[in-house]
Protein backbone atom coordinates (compact mmCIF):
# COMPACT_ATOMS: atom_id res chain seq x y z
CA UNK A 1 0.00 0.00 0.00
CA UNK A 2 2.82 2.49 1.09
CA UNK A 3 4.79 1.72 -2.42
CA UNK A 4 1.24 3.01 -4.62
CA UNK A 5 0.70 5.61 -2.65
CA UNK A 6 4.77 6.60 -3.21
CA UNK A 7 3.93 6.34 -6.74
CA UNK A 8 1.38 8.00 -6.97
CA UNK A 9 2.34 11.10 -5.08
CA UNK A 10 5.36 10.84 -7.90
CA UNK A 11 2.58 10.88 -10.56
CA UNK A 12 0.82 13.72 -8.82
CA UNK A 13 3.66 15.79 -8.26
CA UNK A 14 4.77 16.22 -12.14
CA UNK A 15 1.37 16.89 -13.32
CA UNK A 16 -0.52 13.43 -13.75
CA UNK A 17 -3.75 11.98 -12.98
CA UNK A 18 -3.83 8.76 -12.37
CA UNK A 19 -7.78 7.47 -13.24
CA UNK A 20 -7.26 3.59 -11.80
CA UNK A 21 -5.28 1.25 -9.57
CA UNK A 22 -4.85 -1.22 -12.30
CA UNK A 23 -2.64 1.54 -13.98
CA UNK A 24 -0.15 1.50 -10.90
CA UNK A 25 -0.22 -2.45 -11.02
CA UNK A 26 0.90 -2.23 -14.39
CA UNK A 27 3.47 0.47 -13.30
CA UNK A 28 5.19 -2.05 -10.93
CA UNK A 29 5.30 -4.89 -13.66
CA UNK A 30 7.15 -2.55 -15.43
CA UNK A 31 9.84 -1.76 -12.86
CA UNK A 32 10.30 -5.39 -11.82
CA UNK A 33 10.50 -6.80 -15.22
CA UNK A 34 12.96 -3.85 -16.19
CA UNK A 35 14.99 -3.10 -13.23
CA UNK A 36 13.69 0.48 -12.61
CA UNK A 37 12.44 2.00 -9.66
CA UNK A 38 9.58 3.86 -9.67
CA UNK A 39 11.25 7.16 -9.37
CA UNK A 40 12.93 6.71 -12.65
CA UNK A 41 9.27 5.41 -14.47
CA UNK A 42 7.61 8.66 -14.18
CA UNK A 43 10.81 10.56 -15.20
CA UNK A 44 11.20 8.18 -18.52
CA UNK A 45 6.78 8.59 -18.94
CA UNK A 46 7.31 12.20 -18.82
CA UNK A 47 10.39 12.35 -21.15
CA UNK A 48 8.55 10.17 -23.31
CA UNK A 49 4.90 11.90 -23.51
CA UNK A 50 7.33 15.16 -24.44
CA UNK A 51 8.58 13.92 -27.16
CA UNK A 52 5.74 12.40 -28.49
CA UNK A 53 2.86 14.88 -27.44
CA UNK A 54 0.91 12.71 -25.69
CA UNK A 55 -1.20 13.28 -22.77
CA UNK A 56 1.01 13.35 -19.50
CA UNK A 57 -1.94 11.60 -17.69
CA UNK A 58 -0.51 7.68 -17.72
CA UNK A 59 -2.91 4.90 -19.60
CA UNK A 60 -2.59 1.09 -19.62
CA UNK A 61 -2.61 1.48 -23.66
CA UNK A 62 0.05 4.17 -23.21
CA UNK A 63 1.97 2.20 -20.64
CA UNK A 64 2.59 -0.72 -22.88
CA UNK A 65 3.63 1.80 -25.73
CA UNK A 66 6.09 3.38 -23.36
CA UNK A 67 7.77 -0.20 -22.88
CA UNK A 68 8.13 -0.73 -26.61
CA UNK A 69 9.46 2.32 -27.69
CA UNK A 70 11.77 2.33 -24.58
CA UNK A 71 11.76 -0.36 -22.39
CA UNK A 72 12.64 -3.05 -24.42
CA UNK A 73 14.82 -0.92 -26.82
CA UNK A 74 16.93 0.56 -24.02
CA UNK A 75 16.71 -1.76 -20.43
CA UNK A 76 16.79 -5.13 -20.01
CA UNK A 77 14.35 -7.15 -19.11
CA UNK A 78 14.38 -10.08 -16.85
CA UNK A 79 13.65 -12.40 -19.44
CA UNK A 80 16.56 -11.14 -21.63
CA UNK A 81 18.53 -11.67 -18.56
CA UNK A 82 17.61 -15.39 -18.14
CA UNK A 83 18.24 -15.96 -21.81
CA UNK A 84 21.92 -14.17 -21.47
CA UNK A 85 22.97 -16.66 -19.06
CA UNK A 86 22.53 -19.42 -21.05
CA UNK A 87 24.09 -18.11 -23.72
CA UNK A 88 26.84 -16.30 -24.14
CA UNK A 89 26.79 -15.41 -27.51
CA UNK A 90 24.26 -12.51 -26.20
CA UNK A 91 27.07 -10.55 -24.57
CA UNK A 92 27.34 -8.11 -27.32
CA UNK A 93 23.89 -7.19 -26.74
CA UNK A 94 24.56 -6.73 -23.22
CA UNK A 95 27.14 -4.10 -23.77
CA UNK A 96 24.76 -2.47 -26.20
CA UNK A 97 22.32 -2.70 -23.62
CA UNK A 98 24.36 -1.13 -21.13
CA UNK A 99 25.87 1.73 -22.92
CA UNK A 100 22.39 2.91 -23.74
CA UNK A 101 21.17 2.33 -20.08
CA UNK A 102 24.55 4.51 -19.56
CA UNK A 103 23.63 6.91 -21.91
CA UNK A 104 19.67 7.03 -20.14
CA UNK A 105 20.56 7.84 -16.87
CA UNK A 106 22.33 10.81 -18.12
CA UNK A 107 20.25 12.57 -19.68
CA UNK A 108 16.32 10.93 -18.83
CA UNK A 109 15.16 14.20 -17.47
CA UNK A 110 16.42 16.34 -20.43
CA UNK A 111 13.34 16.59 -22.48
CA UNK A 112 11.43 17.89 -19.20
CA UNK A 113 13.68 20.80 -17.76
CA UNK A 114 15.82 19.01 -15.12
CA UNK A 115 18.50 19.72 -17.68
CA UNK A 116 19.28 20.94 -20.79
CA UNK A 117 16.95 19.66 -23.28
CA UNK A 118 18.76 17.81 -26.11
CA UNK A 119 16.74 17.02 -29.21
CA UNK A 120 16.55 13.40 -29.88
CA UNK A 121 18.71 11.90 -32.61
CA UNK A 122 16.12 10.17 -34.63
CA UNK A 123 13.60 13.00 -34.49
CA UNK A 124 12.96 14.62 -37.86
CA UNK A 125 12.26 18.67 -37.46
CA UNK A 126 10.82 20.43 -40.22
CA UNK A 127 12.31 24.31 -41.38
CA UNK A 128 10.60 27.44 -39.62
CA UNK A 129 7.95 28.79 -41.23
CA UNK A 130 8.31 32.72 -40.70
CA UNK A 131 5.55 34.51 -38.08
CA UNK A 132 2.79 35.80 -39.41
CA UNK A 133 2.36 39.73 -38.80
CA UNK A 134 -0.73 41.97 -39.61
CA UNK A 135 -3.33 39.27 -38.77
CA UNK A 136 -6.26 39.58 -37.13
CA UNK A 137 -6.64 37.85 -34.52
CA UNK A 138 -10.40 36.77 -34.75
CA UNK A 139 -9.76 35.51 -38.23
CA UNK A 140 -10.01 31.20 -38.58
CA UNK A 141 -7.22 29.66 -36.25
CA UNK A 142 -7.93 26.57 -38.31
CA UNK A 143 -6.93 28.44 -41.63
CA UNK A 144 -4.06 29.70 -40.01
CA UNK A 145 -2.87 26.27 -38.16
CA UNK A 146 -3.15 25.07 -41.55
CA UNK A 147 -1.03 27.34 -43.28
CA UNK A 148 2.15 26.70 -40.41
CA UNK A 149 1.88 23.40 -40.17
CA UNK A 150 4.28 21.34 -42.45
CA UNK A 151 2.76 18.68 -44.12
CA UNK A 152 4.63 15.80 -41.92
CA UNK A 153 2.62 17.05 -39.02
CA UNK A 154 -0.90 17.36 -40.61
CA UNK A 155 -1.85 14.59 -39.36
CA UNK A 156 -0.89 14.65 -35.71
CA UNK A 157 -1.88 18.11 -35.38
CA UNK A 158 -4.99 17.04 -36.74
CA UNK A 159 -5.39 14.30 -33.91
CA UNK A 160 -4.02 17.24 -30.80
CA UNK A 161 -6.74 19.54 -32.13
CA UNK A 162 -9.65 17.16 -31.86
CA UNK A 163 -8.48 16.53 -28.27
CA UNK A 164 -8.13 19.92 -27.28
CA UNK A 165 -11.39 20.77 -28.28
CA UNK A 166 -12.49 18.78 -25.96
CA UNK A 167 -10.78 20.30 -23.22
CA UNK A 168 -11.29 23.88 -24.45
CA UNK A 169 -12.48 25.91 -21.68
CA UNK A 170 -12.17 23.11 -19.57
CA UNK A 171 -11.47 24.93 -15.37
CA UNK A 172 -8.84 22.66 -14.02
CA UNK A 173 -8.44 24.63 -10.59
CA UNK A 174 -10.83 26.80 -9.19
CA UNK A 175 -10.20 28.93 -5.85
CA UNK A 176 -13.97 29.85 -6.21
CA UNK A 177 -15.66 27.80 -3.60
CA UNK A 178 -18.44 29.80 -2.44
CA UNK A 179 -19.25 30.13 -6.21
CA UNK A 180 -19.35 34.07 -6.77
CA UNK A 181 -20.45 35.07 -9.79
CA UNK A 182 -17.13 36.43 -11.87
CA UNK A 183 -17.67 38.09 -15.10
CA UNK A 184 -13.70 37.30 -17.16
CA UNK A 185 -15.14 40.17 -19.69
CA UNK A 186 -14.50 43.23 -19.07
CA UNK A 187 -17.64 45.35 -17.78
CA UNK A 188 -16.99 48.94 -17.54
CA UNK A 189 -14.28 51.79 -17.66
CA UNK A 190 -11.80 50.99 -15.27
CA UNK A 191 -8.36 50.96 -16.04
CA UNK A 192 -5.44 50.15 -14.64
CA UNK A 193 -1.54 51.24 -14.82
CA UNK A 194 0.97 48.86 -14.51
CA UNK A 195 4.54 49.86 -12.88
CA UNK A 196 7.54 48.29 -10.74
CA UNK A 197 7.41 48.53 -7.06
CA UNK A 198 9.93 50.21 -5.18
CA UNK A 199 12.09 47.32 -4.41
CA UNK A 200 15.50 47.34 -6.39
CA UNK A 201 14.93 45.79 -9.68
CA UNK A 202 17.88 44.59 -11.97
CA UNK A 203 18.60 47.41 -14.81
CA UNK A 204 19.04 46.35 -17.95
CA UNK A 205 22.43 47.28 -18.79
CA UNK A 206 23.21 45.19 -15.99
CA UNK A 207 27.24 43.79 -15.98
CA UNK A 208 27.30 39.55 -14.79
CA UNK A 209 29.80 36.92 -14.61
CA UNK A 210 32.78 39.66 -13.07
CA UNK A 211 32.69 37.56 -9.81
CA UNK A 212 35.56 37.26 -7.56
CA UNK A 213 35.21 34.45 -5.89
CA UNK A 214 36.06 36.01 -2.50
CA UNK A 215 33.52 38.90 -2.75
CA UNK A 216 31.04 36.00 -3.87
CA UNK A 217 31.87 34.23 -0.36
CA UNK A 218 31.39 37.74 1.33
CA UNK A 219 28.04 38.20 -0.48
CA UNK A 220 26.82 34.56 0.92
CA UNK A 221 28.08 35.36 4.26
CA UNK A 222 26.16 38.97 4.52
CA UNK A 223 23.01 37.22 3.53
CA UNK A 224 23.53 34.27 5.64
CA UNK A 225 24.10 36.60 8.55
CA UNK A 226 21.40 39.14 7.87
CA UNK A 227 18.71 36.44 7.79
CA UNK A 228 19.97 34.17 10.26
CA UNK A 229 19.64 37.16 12.57
CA UNK A 230 16.08 37.65 11.87
CA UNK A 231 15.61 34.29 12.27
CA UNK A 232 16.88 34.33 16.44
CA UNK A 233 14.53 37.64 16.45
CA UNK A 234 11.63 36.34 15.29
CA UNK A 235 12.04 32.75 16.69
CA UNK A 236 13.10 34.48 20.39
CA UNK A 237 9.36 35.99 19.76
CA UNK A 238 7.35 33.41 18.72
CA UNK A 239 8.58 31.78 21.93
CA UNK A 240 8.43 34.51 24.15
CA UNK A 241 8.82 33.34 27.76
CA UNK A 242 9.03 29.68 27.01
CA UNK A 243 12.74 30.66 26.10
CA UNK A 244 14.88 29.45 28.95
CA UNK A 245 17.09 32.29 30.15
CA UNK A 246 20.02 30.10 30.19
CA UNK A 247 19.97 29.13 26.35
CA UNK A 248 22.49 30.46 24.63
CA UNK A 249 23.00 32.14 21.16
CA UNK A 250 26.22 30.70 19.64
CA UNK A 251 27.35 31.91 16.06
CA UNK A 252 30.23 29.50 16.04
CA UNK A 253 27.99 25.94 14.51
CA UNK A 254 30.81 24.07 16.03
CA UNK A 255 30.65 25.24 19.10
CA UNK A 256 30.99 22.18 21.68
CA UNK A 257 28.24 21.73 24.25
CA UNK A 258 26.15 18.95 25.92
CA UNK A 259 23.74 21.65 26.45
CA UNK A 260 21.27 22.50 24.52
CA UNK A 261 22.34 26.17 22.51
CA UNK A 262 21.01 27.97 19.49
CA UNK A 263 22.91 28.77 16.24
CA UNK A 264 22.24 29.25 12.48
CA UNK A 265 23.89 28.73 9.24
CA UNK A 266 22.69 27.30 5.29
CA UNK A 267 21.61 24.13 4.96
CA UNK A 268 23.82 21.68 2.17
CA UNK A 269 22.04 18.53 1.57
CA UNK A 270 23.62 15.13 -0.68
CA UNK A 271 20.61 13.01 -1.49
CA UNK A 272 23.62 10.46 -2.68
CA UNK A 273 25.00 9.93 0.75
CA UNK A 274 22.09 8.94 2.49
CA UNK A 275 20.24 12.07 2.85
CA UNK A 276 22.81 13.70 5.11
CA UNK A 277 22.45 17.28 5.96
CA UNK A 278 25.20 19.58 7.02
CA UNK A 279 24.82 22.95 8.42
CA UNK A 280 27.67 25.58 7.53
CA UNK A 281 28.11 28.17 9.22
CA UNK A 282 28.47 31.86 8.86
CA UNK A 283 31.91 32.71 10.41
CA UNK A 284 35.21 31.87 9.89
CA UNK A 285 37.93 31.49 12.71
CA UNK A 286 41.17 33.03 11.68
CA UNK A 287 43.61 31.65 9.60
CA UNK A 288 40.85 29.57 7.68
CA UNK A 289 39.24 30.14 4.16
CA UNK A 290 35.93 28.60 4.88
CA UNK A 291 33.27 28.60 7.90
CA UNK A 292 33.07 25.99 9.12
CA UNK A 293 30.36 23.20 8.40
CA UNK A 294 28.82 20.25 11.11
CA UNK A 295 26.80 17.27 9.86
CA UNK A 296 22.87 17.39 11.58
CA UNK A 297 21.01 14.73 13.34
CA UNK A 298 17.52 14.90 12.75
CA UNK A 299 16.31 11.74 15.25
CA UNK A 300 14.63 13.70 17.69
CA UNK A 301 13.06 16.29 15.36
CA UNK A 302 9.50 15.26 14.84
CA UNK A 303 9.23 16.88 11.38
CA UNK A 304 11.92 18.86 9.26
CA UNK A 305 11.67 19.79 5.48
CA UNK A 306 15.40 21.44 5.30
CA UNK A 307 17.03 21.81 0.95
CA UNK A 308 20.56 23.15 0.14
CA UNK A 309 21.11 27.09 0.28
CA UNK A 310 18.10 27.42 2.85
CA UNK A 311 19.07 29.57 5.82
CA UNK A 312 17.86 28.17 9.48
CA UNK A 313 18.26 28.25 12.94
CA UNK A 314 18.77 24.85 15.55
CA UNK A 315 18.12 24.10 18.58
CA UNK A 316 20.92 21.34 19.35
CA UNK A 317 23.36 19.84 21.11
CA UNK A 318 27.36 18.63 20.26
CA UNK A 319 28.68 16.55 23.19
CA UNK A 320 31.65 15.57 20.73
CA UNK A 321 32.23 18.69 18.54
CA UNK A 322 31.21 16.91 15.03
CA UNK A 323 27.70 16.20 15.27
CA UNK A 324 24.62 18.61 16.13
CA UNK A 325 21.97 16.56 17.54
CA UNK A 326 19.34 18.69 16.53
CA UNK A 327 16.31 19.28 19.01
CA UNK A 328 14.03 22.20 16.98
CA UNK A 329 14.82 23.52 13.62
CA UNK A 330 12.95 27.05 12.68
CA UNK A 331 13.09 28.51 9.08
CA UNK A 332 10.28 30.98 8.91
CA UNK A 333 11.56 34.64 8.02
CA UNK A 334 8.28 35.94 6.66
CA UNK A 335 8.45 39.58 5.03
CA UNK A 336 6.00 41.97 6.36
CA UNK A 337 2.80 41.66 4.07
CA UNK A 338 2.35 44.58 1.69
CA UNK A 339 -0.32 47.44 2.67
CA UNK A 340 -3.29 46.86 1.32
CA UNK A 341 -4.25 47.76 -2.51
CA UNK A 342 -6.09 50.79 -3.45
CA UNK A 343 -7.84 49.29 -6.34
CA UNK A 344 -11.96 50.44 -6.66
CA UNK A 345 -13.08 48.17 -9.01
CA UNK A 346 -12.78 44.32 -9.88
CA UNK A 347 -9.38 43.83 -12.16
CA UNK A 348 -8.98 40.68 -14.45
CA UNK A 349 -5.75 39.88 -14.76
CA UNK A 350 -4.68 36.56 -17.18
CA UNK A 351 -1.09 34.87 -16.20
CA UNK A 352 0.51 32.33 -18.87
CA UNK A 353 4.00 30.62 -18.71
CA UNK A 354 6.37 29.92 -21.41
CA UNK A 355 7.12 27.87 -23.49
CA UNK A 356 4.54 29.00 -25.79
CA UNK A 357 4.80 26.10 -28.79
CA UNK A 358 4.73 22.48 -28.75
CA UNK A 359 8.61 20.86 -29.07
CA UNK A 360 8.17 19.52 -32.72
CA UNK A 361 6.75 22.92 -33.97
CA UNK A 362 7.43 26.80 -33.80
CA UNK A 363 3.99 27.75 -35.15
CA UNK A 364 2.53 29.26 -30.94
CA UNK A 365 -0.58 27.68 -31.96
CA UNK A 366 -1.35 28.10 -27.50
CA UNK A 367 -0.25 31.56 -27.69
CA UNK A 368 -2.52 32.12 -30.53
CA UNK A 369 -5.66 30.76 -28.82
CA UNK A 370 -4.64 32.62 -26.18
CA UNK A 371 -4.38 36.02 -27.47
CA UNK A 372 -8.10 35.07 -29.18
CA UNK A 373 -9.17 35.00 -25.98
CA UNK A 374 -7.58 37.92 -24.31
CA UNK A 375 -8.98 40.24 -27.55
CA UNK A 376 -12.76 38.40 -26.40
CA UNK A 377 -12.65 38.86 -22.67
CA UNK A 378 -10.47 42.17 -23.12
CA UNK A 379 -8.77 41.56 -18.93
CA UNK A 380 -7.22 44.83 -17.72
CA UNK A 381 -3.86 42.95 -17.63
CA UNK A 382 -2.33 40.20 -19.50
CA UNK A 383 0.66 38.58 -18.06
CA UNK A 384 3.24 36.73 -19.99
CA UNK A 385 6.20 34.90 -18.53
CA UNK A 386 8.73 33.53 -21.00
CA UNK A 387 10.63 32.03 -22.14
CA UNK A 388 9.29 32.84 -25.60
CA UNK A 389 12.49 31.23 -28.10
CA UNK A 390 13.16 28.33 -25.74
CA UNK A 391 16.79 28.04 -26.15
CA UNK A 392 16.75 24.15 -25.91
CA UNK A 393 14.10 23.92 -28.65
CA UNK A 394 14.81 21.16 -31.47
CA UNK A 395 14.33 23.94 -34.20
CA UNK A 396 16.37 26.72 -32.21
CA UNK A 397 19.06 23.93 -31.26
CA UNK A 398 19.48 22.18 -34.92
CA UNK A 399 18.99 26.10 -36.32
CA UNK A 400 16.00 25.54 -38.41
CA UNK A 401 14.55 29.44 -37.84
CA UNK A 402 14.48 31.49 -40.69
CA UNK A 403 15.07 34.97 -38.87
CA UNK A 404 17.53 35.59 -36.65
CA UNK A 405 16.27 34.86 -32.71
CA UNK A 406 15.26 38.86 -32.35
CA UNK A 407 13.76 39.21 -35.44
CA UNK A 408 11.25 36.49 -34.57
CA UNK A 409 11.05 37.53 -30.57
CA UNK A 410 10.31 40.79 -32.41
CA UNK A 411 7.79 39.33 -35.08
CA UNK A 412 5.99 37.25 -32.34
CA UNK A 413 5.76 40.34 -30.18
CA UNK A 414 4.48 42.85 -32.71
CA UNK A 415 1.38 39.93 -33.31
CA UNK A 416 0.63 39.73 -29.57
CA UNK A 417 0.12 43.42 -29.31
CA UNK A 418 -1.91 43.70 -32.83
CA UNK A 419 -4.11 41.07 -30.87
CA UNK A 420 -4.40 42.97 -27.85
CA UNK A 421 -7.01 45.51 -26.86
CA UNK A 422 -4.81 48.99 -25.98
CA UNK A 423 -6.97 48.73 -22.64
CA UNK A 424 -5.55 45.99 -21.67
CA UNK A 425 -1.89 46.06 -20.25
CA UNK A 426 0.80 43.21 -21.40
CA UNK A 427 3.62 42.74 -19.45
CA UNK A 428 6.26 40.56 -20.65
CA UNK A 429 8.65 39.19 -17.72
CA UNK A 430 11.73 37.70 -19.06
CA UNK A 431 13.38 34.66 -19.27
CA UNK A 432 17.02 33.28 -18.89
CA UNK A 433 16.13 30.64 -21.11
CA UNK A 434 15.67 32.78 -24.34
CA UNK A 435 17.67 31.87 -26.74
CA UNK A 436 17.57 36.13 -27.76
CA UNK A 437 18.09 36.55 -24.62
CA UNK A 438 21.01 36.85 -21.31
CA UNK A 439 21.13 33.55 -20.41
CA UNK A 440 21.69 34.83 -16.39
CA UNK A 441 19.47 35.40 -13.23
CA UNK A 442 18.66 37.55 -12.15
CA UNK A 443 17.45 38.72 -15.77
CA UNK A 444 17.24 41.89 -17.83
CA UNK A 445 14.35 42.98 -19.28
CA UNK A 446 13.90 42.37 -22.86
CA UNK A 447 15.45 44.66 -25.27
CA UNK A 448 13.22 45.06 -28.36
CA UNK A 449 15.06 47.19 -31.41
CA UNK A 450 12.39 48.03 -33.20
CA UNK A 451 10.99 51.16 -32.19
CA UNK A 452 8.19 51.87 -33.46
CA UNK A 453 7.20 49.03 -31.98
CA UNK A 454 7.47 50.69 -28.57
CA UNK A 455 6.03 53.63 -29.59
CA UNK A 456 2.67 52.59 -30.47
CA UNK A 457 1.80 50.15 -27.63
CA UNK A 458 2.19 52.37 -24.86
CA UNK A 459 0.70 49.51 -23.29
CA UNK A 460 3.41 46.98 -23.24
CA UNK A 461 5.50 46.68 -20.00
CA UNK A 462 8.57 45.18 -20.47
CA UNK A 463 9.59 43.58 -16.31
CA UNK A 464 12.98 41.96 -15.42
CA UNK A 465 13.25 38.32 -13.52
CA UNK A 466 12.34 38.42 -10.87
CA UNK A 467 10.09 41.44 -10.56
CA UNK A 468 7.28 42.78 -8.15
CA UNK A 469 4.49 44.20 -10.61
CA UNK A 470 2.48 47.15 -8.88
CA UNK A 471 -1.19 47.61 -9.83
CA UNK A 472 -2.60 50.71 -7.45
CA UNK A 473 -0.51 49.38 -4.13
CA UNK A 474 -1.33 45.24 -5.57
CA UNK A 475 1.81 43.70 -5.33
CA UNK A 476 2.43 40.76 -7.77
CA UNK A 477 5.95 38.91 -7.84
CA UNK A 478 6.66 36.89 -10.32
CA UNK A 479 9.85 34.96 -11.88
CA UNK A 480 10.35 32.63 -14.70
CA UNK A 481 12.64 30.47 -12.86
CA UNK A 482 10.95 26.72 -11.62
CA UNK A 483 12.21 27.76 -8.18
CA UNK A 484 9.71 24.85 -7.19
CA UNK A 485 11.18 22.08 -8.82
CA UNK A 486 14.66 23.10 -8.24
CA UNK A 487 13.37 22.92 -4.36
CA UNK A 488 11.87 19.80 -4.61
CA UNK A 489 15.18 18.37 -6.28
CA UNK A 490 17.35 18.97 -3.18
CA UNK A 491 15.13 18.74 -0.49
CA UNK A 492 15.04 16.04 2.45
CA UNK A 493 12.18 16.18 4.65
CA UNK A 494 10.17 14.04 7.28
CA UNK A 495 6.74 15.19 7.14
CA UNK A 496 3.39 13.43 6.49
CA UNK A 497 0.33 14.27 5.51
CA UNK A 498 0.87 17.57 4.45
CA UNK A 499 0.90 19.11 0.67
CA UNK A 500 4.34 19.12 -0.77
CA UNK A 501 3.58 21.99 -3.31
CA UNK A 502 2.57 24.29 -0.71
CA UNK A 503 5.86 22.95 1.56
CA UNK A 504 8.29 24.42 -1.15
CA UNK A 505 5.92 27.03 -1.78
CA UNK A 506 6.57 28.03 1.49
CA UNK A 507 10.16 28.20 1.19
CA UNK A 508 10.24 30.78 -0.79
CA UNK A 509 7.93 33.12 1.39
CA UNK A 510 9.77 31.62 4.51
CA UNK A 511 13.55 33.12 2.74
CA UNK A 512 11.82 36.17 1.56
CA UNK A 513 14.58 34.98 -1.49
CA UNK A 514 12.66 34.61 -5.10
CA UNK A 515 15.41 31.94 -5.88
CA UNK A 516 17.01 30.39 -2.05
CA UNK A 517 18.80 27.30 -3.78
CA UNK A 518 22.31 27.27 -3.30
CA UNK A 519 24.38 25.94 -5.10
CA UNK A 520 21.87 26.40 -7.73
CA UNK A 521 20.67 24.19 -10.49
CA UNK A 522 23.19 22.91 -13.45
CA UNK A 523 20.90 24.80 -16.15
CA UNK A 524 20.59 28.25 -14.08
CA UNK A 525 23.56 30.30 -13.81
CA UNK A 526 23.09 32.79 -11.41
CA UNK A 527 25.36 35.53 -10.51
CA UNK A 528 25.86 35.87 -6.65
CA UNK A 529 26.13 40.13 -7.14
CA UNK A 530 23.03 40.74 -8.45
CA UNK A 531 21.09 37.80 -6.74
CA UNK A 532 22.28 39.34 -3.35
CA UNK A 533 21.16 42.65 -4.72
CA UNK A 534 17.22 41.84 -6.66
CA UNK A 535 16.48 38.35 -5.75
CA UNK A 536 15.65 39.27 -2.39
CA UNK A 537 11.77 41.04 -1.19
CA UNK A 538 11.48 43.10 1.92
CA UNK A 539 7.44 43.17 1.56
CA UNK A 540 5.71 40.11 1.18
CA UNK A 541 3.41 40.39 -2.05
CA UNK A 542 -0.47 39.76 -2.19
CA UNK A 543 0.40 37.45 -5.19
CA UNK A 544 3.60 35.00 -5.97
CA UNK A 545 3.55 33.79 -9.62
CA UNK A 546 6.01 31.03 -10.05
CA UNK A 547 5.47 29.43 -13.43
CA UNK A 548 6.80 25.41 -13.15
CA UNK A 549 6.95 22.06 -15.14
CA UNK A 550 5.21 20.32 -12.00
CA UNK A 551 1.17 20.85 -11.70
CA UNK A 552 -0.97 23.71 -11.35
CA UNK A 553 -2.12 25.13 -8.34
CA UNK A 554 -3.19 27.82 -6.66
CA UNK A 555 -2.54 28.06 -2.86
CA UNK A 556 -2.82 30.56 -0.01
CA UNK A 557 0.12 30.75 2.42
CA UNK A 558 0.60 33.06 5.15
CA UNK A 559 -1.96 35.31 3.48
CA UNK A 560 -0.04 35.12 -0.09
CA UNK A 561 -1.64 34.04 -3.20
CA UNK A 562 1.07 31.35 -4.66
CA UNK A 563 -0.33 30.49 -8.12
CA UNK A 564 1.37 28.28 -11.18
CA UNK A 565 -0.61 28.68 -14.16
CA UNK A 566 1.74 25.81 -15.50
CA UNK A 567 3.28 25.98 -19.42
CA UNK A 568 1.29 27.45 -21.90
CA UNK A 569 2.02 24.94 -24.58
CA UNK A 570 0.16 22.61 -22.24
CA UNK A 571 -2.98 25.06 -23.21
CA UNK A 572 -3.13 25.83 -19.90
CA UNK A 573 -3.29 29.54 -18.46
CA UNK A 574 -4.77 31.25 -15.14
CA UNK A 575 -6.81 33.92 -14.87
CA UNK A 576 -7.40 36.06 -11.48
CA UNK A 577 -10.28 38.43 -10.14
CA UNK A 578 -8.88 40.95 -7.45
CA UNK A 579 -11.86 42.91 -5.55
CA UNK A 580 -11.22 45.88 -4.15
CA UNK A 581 -10.97 46.23 -0.14
CA UNK A 582 -14.35 46.43 1.98
CA UNK A 583 -14.08 48.53 5.15
CA UNK A 584 -10.39 48.91 4.80
CA UNK A 585 -9.88 45.06 5.16
CA UNK A 586 -8.02 42.93 2.87
CA UNK A 587 -7.23 39.31 2.70
CA UNK A 588 -6.68 36.83 0.49
CA UNK A 589 -10.28 35.96 -0.20
CA UNK A 590 -10.35 39.54 -2.20
CA UNK A 591 -8.11 37.19 -4.83
CA UNK A 592 -9.99 34.51 -6.76
CA UNK A 593 -8.25 32.33 -9.51
CA UNK A 594 -9.14 29.92 -11.95
CA UNK A 595 -6.93 27.48 -14.25
CA UNK A 596 -8.11 26.95 -17.77
CA UNK A 597 -7.53 24.83 -20.82
CA UNK A 598 -7.45 27.70 -23.38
Amino acid sequence: MEKKESLLELFQDLGCTVESPAILEKCFELCESYNVDVEKLTELWLTFCVNNDNNIDPTIDALIELENTVLKKDYKSDNLTKENCVEPQQDAKDEHFIENEAFESDDVLSMYGCSEIQPSKHTKVQKNVEVETNVDIRTSNTTKTAEFLPASHAENSAALSQRNATDKGKILLSTNEKKIAVSWKRTGNYDVEVTKSDEPHIPSDARYMYEILSKQGNLLTFVCRNLGNKLFKTWSATKGKDVSADLRYVKNVRSVNQTYFRTFGRISTNKQSANMVTLEGCTRRKGTSVADSIELDFRNVKHYSVFSGQIVAVEATNPVGDVLYVKEIFAKAYAPPACAPRIEANVNIFVAAGPFTASNNMHYQPLWDLMEKVASDEPHILVLVGPFLEYTHPEIQDGLVKDTHQELFEKTLTRIMESAKRSTQVVLVTSNRDAHHEPIFPTPQYTVFDKKLLQNYSNLKLMPDPCILDIFGLKIGVTSVDVIKHIGKEEISNISGMDRLSRLADHVLAQTCFYPVYPSSEDLNVDTELWEKYAFFDQQPHILILPSDMRCYCKVIHECVILNPERMHKNTYARLCVKPVFHGKWSSDNILCEIVKV
